[in-house]
């Protein structure tokens, strides 16, 4: 338990550390990005990830988070070494050729929906970095499955500093997103070269590729291939039909919010991602030491969740008006609907976790499945006629459904948790959202300070956070 506690304090720590300093720096040039390009382009820009995201899946069906798994159980066995390069070799392979397919696909979606030539173009350039991102993903697969997440995290702030700097250098000589793409590739492909090296050096190399063995392992990898199949249509089939019925600007008032929420995803996803592999190895030696994390987890996932979405509801208007500016003053009621999704995301990103750890992942496909064809279908009826109104809800409306199923799968074990603490984190949301309400025309940044230190001083006044959580850190940490 120790050595659990250890690797993911030390996980959570170097990942969150690179995750806060890669978000900051996102942020602040998505922020650049997004006033330089203007509503048009940026909406332009936007539909060309999304249309590269919603084919993302092809390229990997699922086989880096299998592999993630299968890692982490092998690399004590006394075969596993040799069992780990195998895996390598065909897991390269595999992704290569795959990524091909993804790239082709892409663009003949794009052609095929009519998107303008400069958009099309735009398309295939970005489709060529999957092919970079084939040799990225299969090495931090690796990395993660070795639980060097302090690595992965480093790199992947490497990549968004190179990502800024090309980028902005870009942007100054009036390249557009044309610019920002090559600025993607460029820091991909350093990155690339960086874990490629750091896989080495764990003395890790790829065996001998032996195709017989593809069909089991794309067999295996399958149920990670349709979660990430539905999530890439739940998180961007939207962002394409906007683009395809609505227009550039709406997509872009649209996506303005859409990045925020994603941005502020990162604390639980850093953390989920820092248990992952770790859980995954202590499901076998010690499951029965599992609830208490996921008890504290969970709370702690909700006492960060939501006041964030109590304030980003409340005070929407100022927070467009002060990052984006006034041509995107539609997009601040966007915010005030979608900054709801966050605690949904905050719990079914961990919920799902916890039911792949125990083995169950087609129970999770299907659970995506579910969602995402709500949603999908959904957004066909509706965005033709609503735009980005109905976008907003749908994707509101498709977090919940999967949560609600992911709290059925896990009703028993959820059923034996203590929640009495979260009684007490509403007293403490409740005083803020009175106090941030009041204050709301004030200076937003000064809103956000005194909702913030309220509802942290009496978090502590209640003792929602107090000596258990100082015994939990160092219980973490060992002796």
């Amino acid at each position: 338990m120790q050595q659990l506690s250890r690797t993911i304090l030390r996980n959570s720590a170097f990942g969150l550390a690179a995750q806060i300093a890669i978000k900051i720096l996102s942020f602040a040039f998505t922020v650049l990005i997004i006033r330089n390009l203007g509503a048009n382009d940026f909406g332009q820009y936007a539909a060309v990830i999304g249309f590269g995201t919603v084919f993302l899946f092809i390229a990997d069906l699922g086989l880096a988070p299998y592999t993630v798994r299968e890692v982490a159980r092998l690399r004590d066995k006394p075969e596993g070494p040799e069992q780990i390069r195998a895996l390598f070799a065909d897991l390269l392979a595999l992704r290569l050729i795959l990524g091909l397919l993804s790239g082709i696909m892409v663009i003949s979606a794009a052609v095929l929906t009519g998107r303008p030539t400069l958009m099309i173009g735009a398309i295939a350039l970005n489709s060529l970095t999957v092919l970079i991102y084939a040799i990225h993903g299969s090495s931090e697969a690796l990395l993660s499955g070795y639980e060097r997440l302090d690595l992965t995290s480093g790199l992947r702030v490497v990549n968004q500093l190179v990502f800024v700097i090309v980028g902005a250098i870009a942007l100054w000589l009036g390249f557009g997103y044309y610019g920002l793409i090559i600025a993607t590739m460029i820091g991909v492909a350093v990155m690339t070269l960086l874990v490629v090296r750091a896989v080495l050096a764990l003395g890790v190399r790829p065996s001998y590729i032996t195709p017989s063995r593809w069909f089991p392992l794309l067999r295996a990898a399958f149920p990670f291939g349709v979660i990430g199949l539905t999530l890439g249509l739940s998180y961007r089939f939207d962002t394409v039909l906007l683009n395809i019925y609505s227009g550039d600007v709406p997509t872009g008032h649209y996506n303005a919010a859409y990045n925020l929420i994603f941005a502020l995803v990162t604390l639980s996803n850093v953390l989920n991602t820092a248990l992952y592999p770790s859980l995954s190895r202590q499901a076998v030696r010690d499951p029965s030491s599992l609830p208490l994390v996921y008890e504290r987890l969970l709370r702690y996932l909700l006492i960060v969740a939501l006041p964030i979405a109590v304030g980003g509801f409340l005070l929407a208007e100022p927070l467009v008006a002060l990052l984006f500016g006034a041509e995107y003053g539609p997009t601040a009621p966007l915010l005030a609907i979608l900054i709801w999704v966050l605690p949904l995301m905050f719990l079914t990103e961990f919920l799902g976790y916890v039911v792949v750890i125990s083995g169950r992942e087609a129970r999770v496909a299907r659970a995506v499945i579910m969602s995402s064809s709500v949603n999908i279908v959904a957004n066909l009826l509706f965005i033709p006629i609503y735009g980005v109104w109905a976008a907003a809800i749908i994707t509101v409306v498709t977090e919940f459904v999967l949560l609600v199923q992911y709290l059925w799968m896990l009703r028993d074990m959820l059923g034996q948790l203590r929640w009495g603490a979260m009684l007490r984190t509403l007293v403490a949301l409740s005083a803020m959202t009175l106090l941030v309400w009041l204050v709301r025309d004030w200076p937003v940044l000064l809103s956000i300070a005194l909702g913030g230190g309220l509802y942290g001083a009496i978090l502590l006044l209640l003792r929602v956070v107090g000596p258990d959580e100082v015994a939990f850190v160092r219980a973490l940490r060992g002796q």
